[in-house]
């Protein structure tokens, strides 16, 4: 079941993003290559599950007015215990005055490059899939990658900064696009975000935080 369960996810993630596509002003273009890509990925193997506190302390069922962000954040529920989820640790650990952010947030890839592939998740050279939880009064500090990057808010509401930007506050159902390169930070405030973060571009690059 638990490779259905992946695909039900990402069924859900097309949906959404085409429905995202059809609003004013959204990147359409982007939108449109992640569904596509999205739409090609092929779930098998066993699940490799591995918890995290801050899954176990953010994660839990909420009251989602947007339809789409809701249904996903109800399978995510129920998918959750067969993912693999990594801490802020694995990719920060060596950063200075980054401990309360490690431990207070964490991600899943359902699919990306082969090396990192575990369990059901799915292979690929195109697309990077993930989900994300970020704790209450956390900041995801300014960072940056060359990857083009595309985030859906699925449930709580958090800041988004992007660029010389002001901060924006964001809700379920938004869309944010991140272009190559662009440094881009995430603060919340009293309630934890869940989102859904998709690389359409140069997936198997790296990403730096950004302290000038």
């Amino acid at each position: 079941m638990t490779a259905a369960s992946y695909q039900a996810l990402t069924d859900l993630a097309t949906v959404a993003l085409r429905a995202a596509g059809a609003q004013p002003f959204a990147p359409k273009a982007e939108l449109a290559r992640a569904v596509g890509l999205l739409s090609g990925l092929s779930f098998s193997g066993e699940a490799s599950p591995r918890s995290h506190g801050a899954v176990e302390r953010y994660l839990k069922p909420r009251a989602v007015r947007h339809r789409h962000a809701g249904a996903l954040l109800d399978t995510l529920l129920e998918t959750a215990p067969a993912i693999d989820w990594i801490g802020g640790e694995s990719g920060y650990g060596g950063e200075p005055d980054m401990t309360e952010f490690c431990a207070n947030y964490a991600f899943c890839a359902l699919a990306g490059p082969a090396r990192w592939a575990t369990g059901c998740s799915a292979p690929s050279d195109e697309v990077g899939f993930n989900f994300t939880v970020q704790g209450p009064n956390v900041t995801y500090p300014d960072h940056a990658h060359k990857a083009i990057e595309l985030y859906y808010v699925v449930s709580g509401k958090a800041l988004w900064k992007r660029g010389g930007e002001p901060w924006v506050e964001r809700y379920p159902g938004d869309v944010i696009l991140h272009t190559a390169g662009m440094r881009h930070a995430m603060k919340t405030a009293d309630e934890p975000l869940v989102a859904m973060a998709v690389w359409i571009s140069d997936i198997q690059s790296g990403l730096v935080v950004v302290r000038a």
